[in-house]
């Protein structure tokens, strides 16, 4: 993972900053991408569905198969599941978002189990889930012009 290169990008991050599509705002993103690694983490046990599991394997075999792990071809706009919806995103601090997305972005470099279970993708190998996490990161920060 380019955990360096996400890190200066999230730190380049103000309330100023603005998205070159979509309807977040900088901290709504961060949050955004924060939430996105607690749920892959499946730290909050969001609890698997007919919904979640069709549409994890379908996620997968779009992001393997159709765009190949190139995230620039990542549709823009697309809806999000409701655990991560910037929507969501009230009364919090950018900076304190912008800490604690590092730290967890730090916790997903240094991961060393062989295997990661999420909710909506099932089990994953390591440098899947790595990959995962690095490239929502990183297209949202492209989408706020900092990567």
């Amino acid at each position: 993972m380019e955990i360096d290169k996400l890190i200066r990008a999230i730190k380049k991050i103000t309330p100023e900053t603005k998205p070159k599509w979509g309807k977040m705002n900088a901290t709504q993103m961060v949050w955004h991408c924060k939430k996105f690694i607690i749920f892959y983490q499946n730290e909050k046990n969001y609890p698997p569905n007919l919904r979640t599991k069709t549409l994890g394997y379908m996620h997968m075999f779009f992001l393997r198969h159709i765009i190949k792990w190139d995230y620039d071809k990542y549709p823009k706009n697309t809806p999000t599941l409701k655990f991560f919806d910037p929507a969501k995103a009230n009364d919090v601090d950018l900076e304190d978002e912008k800490k604690e997305l590092i730290k967890r972005l730090k916790m997903v470099n240094e991961y060393d189990q062989e295997f990661i279970v999420n909710t909506m993708h099932g089990k994953v190998k390591r440098d899947t889930f790595k990959e995962v996490v690095r490239g929502h990161t990183s297209f949202h920060l492209k989408q706020f012009g900092v990567l």
